[in-house]
């Protein structure tokens, strides 16, 4: 017998769907007063607050949902209400997340599209690009495209999205507006014909840079603490000493994996990056400490010797680490709302 809270959800998904969402949110809020842990209803009711314009609302539902765990819809539901509140870095970071979380997922895509839109179309052209390719039979990934062209002033491209988008969907009154409005435009413009070549500006070290840097850190140096703290409370045998020396690489590894998604920009000279975010330098250097102590102390048990202030050096550096990124954070953050 399924949990009761699942007939829930397709009760507010249809109710939805028919145009009624503060119905939606009526129930929605009553089943979470006896089932506040179930994330799937957070977002549904994150979206159902979106359909009203409610943002503030929806952002806080999306949130609640982020805490419980849900793995990247929590995160799309969060962009669109950031960008609803003209927060269009965070609104950039989450969907990121998002597709960082789930990279094979069109919808991530097209909600990251949406986000780069306001400052950066060309960016955004290329995340709905992705979406497209993902989703070729997707009338919404085709429309976002559009959207997307038609703030780069790129209207050959605009016109063939949104033709298929309604070639997908022949229904969509909104779509076949849009390229209505565009059949509309001057025959003789240039850019119907060819697009336009744009100086590429040098990529900028913001706001979004910084909450990946900091996030990029924080998650492998929180690895690293656990690491530390199992092998001081471990015997200290060879046995352990090669589990450590595995945990070394699984960190290594984490901590690649997050530079290498880093967004455009972000990836700084080691002077420029200290200069630009000291904070940010201070907790690369302590987990970077952390790591070649805790390697160190693995290869010298390995060795039949036990330095036990090695392994303590390695706790500290990712504790510093951790707490820097979690400020970082928390000013960036602070300074937002």
């Amino acid at each position: 017998m399924s949990d009761p809270i699942d007939s829930v959800l397709v009760r507010a998904a249809r109710l939805s769907d028919e145009g009624r969402p503060r119905a939606a949110i009526a129930v929605l809020e009553s089943a979470l007063e006896t089932n506040p842990e179930h994330s799937a209803a957070w977002c549904r009711l994150s979206a159902a607050y979106l359909d009203v314009g409610e943002a503030s609302e929806s952002l806080d539902a999306a949130k609640r949902a982020i805490v419980l765990g849900e793995r990247s819809w929590a995160f799309r539901l969060a962009s669109l209400a950031l960008v609803e509140l003209g927060r269009h870095d965070e609104a950039v970071a989450s969907a990121g997340e998002a597709v960082r979380r789930d990279p094979d997922d069109w919808r991530g895509l097209v909600t990251l599209s949406e986000a780069l839109a306001h400052g950066e179309p060309e960016q955004a052209v290329r995340a709905a690009r992705a979406a497209v390719s993902l989703a070729p039979d997707e009338a919404r990934a085709h429309e976002v495209l559009g959207d997307a062209a038609m703030l780069g002033h790129d209207w050959t491209l605009a016109e063939q999205a949104y033709s298929d988008a309604v070639r997908l969907d022949p229904d969509d009154p909104d779509v076949a507006a849009k390229l209505a409005r565009l059949a509309r435009r001057p025959a003789d413009d240039p850019r119907r014909r060819r697009r336009p070549v744009r100086t590429r500006a040098a990529p900028t070290f913001g706001r979004v840079q910084r909450v990946a840097w900091f996030l990029a850190v924080r998650r492998p140096a929180g690895w690293q603490i656990v690491g530390a703290l199992v092998l001081l409370i471990a015997e200290p045998t060879t046995l352990v000493a090669w589990f450590g020396l595995g945990f070394v690489v699984f960190v290594v590894l984490l901590a690649w994996r997050r530079w290498a998604g880093l967004p455009e920009g972000a990836r700084r000279p080691a002077g420029e990056l200290s200069t630009k975010e000291p904070l940010l330098a201070v907790g690369v250097v302590s987990l970077g400490v952390s790591v070649l102590s805790l390697l160190v102390w693995n290869v010298l048990l390995a060795l039949g010797s036990v330095v036990v202030p090695l392994l303590l050096v390695a706790l500290f550096g990712a504790v510093v680490a951790v707490a820097n990124s979690s400020f970082g954070l928390w000013r960036i953050w602070s300074r937002s709302r």
